[in-house]
């Protein structure tokens, strides 16, 4: 098998840049050129892996894989606010069509995958065919998935009430426009009125034979779609079943491996010679232009040892290289965009104003990033999370330059174990594990308790991981005693004899110079302070630790009305401390 090279790219107009990656491989001879089309929202977040994977494995197959980021979605340009988004998004597939077709390949593939599927064939449907078309697990129309998504919000909000770390009744955040109604809040995108009513009528058609030459309808086992019907009967059609699609939306997704082997082998048996690809010159950065603020750019990074990728966000004039560096972490198992894409939003409204320059950063086994050598990937808690944060560190401050971290849930107790292994100057959490809930009380109990209990990888964060997790994994032989303690009992037992008090962590932060911006939900706030608020008081009038309690905050920050109660806090404490930590002294910019 061949290998394979994975290259970042701006793609499309300057002024409204797109970011795509191209799998291809070594040689740079392939028999075509498959245009990856993702779905939205969760879907996109949650499938992320598995289409770099799908992306690899087709280019060591002799194909190449153009894997596009619609405007608005990923590292493209764009908000969800922009209007004719949908437009935008058809001439975004168009854009990566034209790209795939000059360079040169002898085939052209579109494969669409849910909501990217609807996207590729309205696409085709007004344009150019191609040579073959995937359409995967496939949404029949626009209006179906908004419907899908609303539903899946509203199942969320209902499993958040029941972890305790949401309240009952939605979040509401500033007051909205009356031009609003009609938008759907879906986990991880906000689809405006306008965007709804013109993805609403996008469908998958009946019988329409000019959009490929060869096609494959995959769908999901035992789901008969009689809408369907019609053009599964057509001649050039092949269609299949698969298993495991359910499984690669959850929380915790799993790639359906044989999906791949079926999408790869299917798209081989169309041969044809293998031709060199013309790769034609790439752009260092991309402009990022925004109403009411500085023009920003952003540039893909890969750093140290284990090549971390990240996107590295500066003023458009490059900046100060001695500026401190924002690094924003991962949340669970979400990329680099962070959760609803907040990371990419406030990356780029914190580094228009040259204070400071922002660090959107994939651990490795996570998102862009690859697994280190004899590790599994797709871990919320990577076992090498220490050590991929001192390179990322280690980078980040070359010359001297002041390092602050942020990050939610995982993320965020990531980044206090390495504050307080190793202080850095600033640290923004939101909703970390502070307050710990007992083993096994629900689903989303930490991976690093679990991890401490599985024998197929030789590290754990049982055995050498950090400080506050080793705690949690020594115990875990009483697991079964703790569960039959009364409440009481078992929350002297967590804080005086296993973990310590979350506000001794804080404590522990402060007395090591680090300065804290500590946001938590109402609901989480109550188990951070119980017991503790006049010691809380005293830390936070000290001035090194900022307390900020947020009623009907989401725990991951994936709602719109999540992000309107926390960005402009986030982006005034980043920019604040930003200008506090300053100095003169020039250093050398982050490596490409």
């Amino acid at each position: 098998m061949e290998a394979v090279e994975s290259v970042a790219l701006w793609i499309g107009s300057p002024d409204r840049p797109l970011f795509a990656w191209l799998d291809l491989p070594d040689s740079r001879r392939v028999a075509g050129v498959a245009v990856v089309c993702p779905s939205m929202g969760l879907e996109a977040a949650y499938s992320t892996r598995t289409l770099r994977h799908l992306g690899r494995r087709l280019a060591a197959a002799g194909w190449a894989a153009l894997r596009l980021d619609y405007a608005a979605t990923g590292d493209s340009v764009g908000t969800w606010s922009d209007h004719g988004l949908v437009a935008e998004w058809l001439g975004n597939v168009r854009s990566a069509i034209d790209y795939a077709r000059a360079l040169g390949a002898p085939r052209v593939a579109v494969v669409g995958l849910r909501l990217g599927a609807t996207l590729g064939v309205s696409e085709l449907g007004r344009g150019e065919a191609v040579d073959d078309l995937v359409l995967w697990d496939p949404c029949l129309s626009g209006k179906a998935f908004l419907r899908e998504q609303t539903a899946f919000a509203a199942f969320r909000r209902e499993l958040a009430v029941e972890w305790g770390t949401g309240a009952q009744g939605r979040a509401e955040g500033p007051e909205h426009d009356n031009d609003d109604a009609g938008s759907v809040d879906a986990p991880g995108a906000v689809f405006s009125a306008e965007t709804a009513a013109d993805l609403a009528p996008l469908e998958i058609p009946r019988d329409d034979r000019t959009l490929a030459t060869r096609e494959l309808v995959l769908t999901r086992q035992g789901r008969k779609i009689a809408r369907l019907a019609q053009r599964l009967a057509l001649s050039h059609v092949d269609a299949a079943e698969i298993e495991g699609q359910e499984a690669l939306f959850e929380e915790k997704p799993v790639t359906p491996e044989p999906t791949l082997d079926l999408i790869v082998s299917w798209l081989a048996e169309a041969g044809g010679p293998l031709v060199p690809l013309a790769l034609p010159e790439r752009r260092p950065f991309a402009i990022h232009r925004a109403a009411g603020r500085s023009d920003v750019q952003e540039r893909p990074v890969e750093l140290g040892p284990a090549h971390l990728f990240g996107m590295f966000t500066e003023t458009a004039d490059g900046g100060d290289a001695a500026a401190p560096v924002m690094i924003f972490l991962n949340v669970g198992l979400l990329s680099h965009h962070g959760p609803g894409r907040l990371w990419v939003e406030l990356a780029r409204a914190c580094a228009a104003g040259g204070a400071v320059r922002c660090l959107r950063i994939d651990l490795s086994g996570i998102g862009d990033s690859p697994a280190r050598p004899g590790r599994r990937e797709m871990r919320d808690f990577p076992l090498d999370a220490l050590e991929d944060l001192d390179d990322i560190r280690r980078a980040a401050g070359e010359g001297g330059a002041e390092v602050m971290l942020m990050g939610v849930c995982s993320g965020a107790d990531m980044a206090i174990e390495t504050a307080l292994a190793r202080p850095v100057s600033s640290l923004c959490v939101i909703n970390p594990a502070l307050s710990y809930v007992k083993w096994g009380d629900h689903a989303s109990a930490s991976s690093a308790e679990q991890g401490a209990a599985e024998t197929a990888d030789p590290q754990t964060w049982g055995a050498t991981g950090p400080l506050l997790s080793r705690a949690m994994a020594r115990f875990g032989r009483y697991r079964r005693l703790a569960r039959w303690m009364p409440t009481p009992a078992w929350w002297l037992v967590k804080r005086w004899l296993m973990t310590g008090t979350p506000v001794r962590t804080l404590e522990h932060l402060a007395e090591s110079g680090v300065n804290v911006l500590l946001v938590v939900g109402s609901e989480e706030s109550l188990r951070i302070y119980q017991g503790e608020q006049h010691r809380l008081s005293a830390l936070v009038a000290k001035g090194d630790v900022r307390f900020e309690s947020v009623p009907g905050l989401d725990h991951s920050l994936l709602e719109r009305s999540s992000h309107e109660l926390v960005v402009e806090l986030l982006r005034t404490y980043v920019t604040g401390r930003a200008a506090h930590l300053s100095g003169p002294e020039r250093g050398p910019a982050l490596p490409s």
